[in-house]
């Protein structure tokens, strides 16, 4: 059956990402779509032990090149819903063109940046404009198959009589070869359409009410918050259009190499929205910052509230 308002969400999303894309400054460096938020960033890097702990293998891009020289010949990565391709870049370049790269997105304007990326650098990718929920991936091919925050993009409903999330880690699961591998790089895995659960919502209000006006400056209104938001981001769009499904369905269609999970609350009160009012160099900021950040890997470390985000590799 077809889903109501497909083709609309497709349009919604290409325009959301070439905007982003549009709004970049020029760079001769290797970038991705979305902006920088410098004290998300920093949170993060506190992460970092936590982080490390849980998955050794955590500088994923290492891990990719290092394989390379497992093989006796180029490895083969596909990268789907790529974006950008920034990430996939790195690997390319750092990997002397030892690492064939094929990278598939919808967006027309983000792979032509991947490719001018890659004619600068003297690295050769191939690319394909696809919608991913229609992939069909050839057998036992790709040595890996990378999903890099996109997963959450994939649909939920009946289309074509299939469900596209569990169509794709078949495709998955077909193209691997013997020993390949499926990293999944900074996934959300929280609740659909990047909303918040009802005990984090607590939680996170609780801290928020603490909180300076400045630092509850909401970028996208421009409005001092009283409440922290809880919206449903994928009404129009695939944003977290089935997250929730993630983790349970990666389990039972793939044998987990490394994962870690981990954001509470972090992304909420950090990242694009608010996250832009902090300055590290002042040290009340700072200190804030440090607070909040301390306080979301402690409720995860001790499972008081549920992960948002997550890396891992399957095989």
């Amino acid at each position: 059956m077809e889903i109501p308002g497909y083709e609309e969400r497709i349009k919604n999303e290409i325009h959301h990402y070439t905007t982003l894309l549009d709004h970049q400054a020029q760079s001769d460096e290797v970038t991705g779509v979305l902006p920088r938020v410098p004290v998300f960033e920093y949170g993060l890097k506190v992460y970092q032990p936590y982080l490390g702990a849980q998955m050794k293998n955590l500088d994923l891009e290492s891990y990719v090149v290092n394989r390379q020289s497992t093989l006796a010949r180029p490895m083969r990565l596909l990268s789907l819903g790529c974006g950008a391709g920034d990430w996939e870049m790195r690997v390319a370049i750092r990997s002397r063109a030892q690492i064939s790269i094929h990278l598939v997105d919808l967006s027309m304007d983000l792979l032509r940046k991947a490719c001018e990326v890659g004619k600068r650098e003297g690295v050769s990718v191939d690319t394909t404009v696809r919608d991913v929920n229609e992939v069909d991936l050839p057998r036992d091919y790709y040595d890996f198959v990378l999903c890099r925050s996109s997963l959450h993009h994939f649909l939920e409903l009946e289309r074509h009589h299939f469900l596209e999330l569990e169509r794709l880690f078949d495709q998955i699961r077909k193209t691997l070869t013997r020993g390949g591998q499926f990293i999944v790089v900074g996934e959300w895995i929280g609740r659909n359409g990047l909303q918040v659960y009802p005990e984090t919502e607590s939680v996170a209000q609780s801290l928020f009410d603490e909180l300076p006006d400045r630092l509850r400056l909401n970028r996208y209104t421009n409005a001092i918050d009283t409440k922290v938001p809880n919206v449903d981001h994928s009404v129009n769009s695939f944003e977290a259009i089935r997250s929730e499904d993630i983790m349970p369905l990666l389990l039972e269609n793939f044998t987990p190499y490394e994962h870690v999970t981990f954001d509470a609350f972090l992304s909420l009160l950090l990242d694009f929205r608010y996250g832009p009012n902090y300055d590290l160099t002042n040290g009340e900021d700072l200190a804030i910052a440090e607070d909040l950040i301390g306080k979301d890997i402690a409720a995860i470390q001790q499972g008081k509230l549920r992960p948002t985000s997550m890396f891992g590799i399957f095989q």
